[in-house]
């Protein structure tokens, strides 16, 4: 015969602080930052400005060589995520976060999996090296993009 924890243990608090703590991670942000002009948030208050359209899809380009597509996933198409990325001064990413709204979509598995092989593809050691162009080589780069596979 087992004998059952008393209602107010100590147990049953640990569990129920333990459950909070979970549904409290598994939901998104009610409420928006409002970042300044020029954030990290905006793509052209950092150094994406810098680069030209055709400069930011060779990035594009180079990036989706290591992308590895999920066939079972449905609608990846129509799937896109903002990312920032920081870079050392000789151009190898160093650091990959979601950004914007999108960092508040993370409670969706699907888009969870997708943004997470964004990231993988980025870190990539045969794409971690991104094409950059001279002017902005030689320094830390922060730059903000949309990956769509």
């Amino acid at each position: 015969m087992t004998k059952n924890a008393a209602p107010n243990s100590t147990a049953v608090e640990n569990t129920l602080e333990k459950l909070r703590q979970q549904l409290a991670q598994t939901q998104p942000p009610k409420a928006r930052a409002n970042p300044a002009a020029g954030g990290r948030d905006n793509p052209t208050g950092n150094d994406t400005a810098a680069l030209s359209g055709e400069q930011r899809g060779a990035i594009g380009d180079h990036v989706r060589e290591c992308w590895t597509k999920d066939a079972g996933a449905l609608d990846i198409d129509k799937q896109s995520v903002m990312l920032t990325v920081t870079t050392d001064p000789t151009g190898v990413a160093r650091r990959v976060e979601i950004a914007g709204d999108d960092s508040g979509r993370m409670g969706d598995a699907r888009f969870r999996a997708f943004a997470e092989r964004a990231v993988r593809a980025i870190m990539d050691p045969r794409c971690a090296n991104l094409p950059l162009p001279n002017n902005v080589l030689g320094k830390v780069n922060v730059l903000t993009f949309r990956f769509r596979p």
